[in-house]
């Protein structure tokens, strides 16, 4: 849990204390019917307030995932023709390999040229913070990135996370991905 989460339930649980001490008075100590009458309108007000908030929130956190500017991700032939996509809206993350009779994955590249430099879970793609990010999973030949205007890819280090942007090509040993 990080700093904002911890705020945002320790308010949450502070205020339905208090609310649980309002309706205690409200309705055990208090004995005018009016003030009651008026504390009932209240209390419905604030919930549906706070299931608005709550929904407003929840909304707000699902839309984060549409920020990022990468669409799809383009397998790209030797000849450079693009042969297959796969579009990335909604999706949090691809894996990247060959899929086996025991083993799927979301990116299957087992028919592409080079399967045979292709491990079975070769790489992942994640979605994360309004951004993707490519990682090498330990795989035998490696991955690498060439970044938008640079002359040459940089090899991955296996296991850690890179960001990936419009523009961008992987290398899946020596498979290519358009970042589009």
């Amino acid at each position: 849990m990080n700093g904002k989460q911890f705020l945002y339930h320790s308010i949450t649980i502070l205020l339905l204390f208090v609310l649980a001490i309002f309706l205690y008075f409200l309705y055990f100590i208090n004995t005018n019917i009016e003030i009651k009458i008026l504390g009932t309108i209240v209390v419905i007000l604030l919930l549906i307030l706070w299931f608005y908030v709550e929904r407003n929130t929840k909304i707000n956190q699902n839309t984060i995932m549409y920020l990022s500017n990468v669409k799809r991700f383009v397998l790209i032939t030797q000849n450079g023709e693009p042969e297959k996509e796969w579009h990335c809206e909604g999706v949090r993350s691809f894996l990247i390999g060959k899929s086996t009779a025991n083993h799927t994955v979301d990116m299957d590249l087992s028919d592409s040229y080079y399967m045979d430099y292709i491990s079975p879970a070769h790489a992942v793609l994640n979605y994360s913070q309004g951004y993707w990010y490519i990682e090498d999973l330990n795989s035998k030949n490696g991955v690498g990135i060439k970044k938008r205007g640079e002359e040459y890819a940089l090899r991955l280090k296996p296991m850690t996370s890179y960001k990936v942007e419009q523009g961008d090509i992987i290398y899946i040993s020596k498979v290519k991905l358009l970042v589009r």
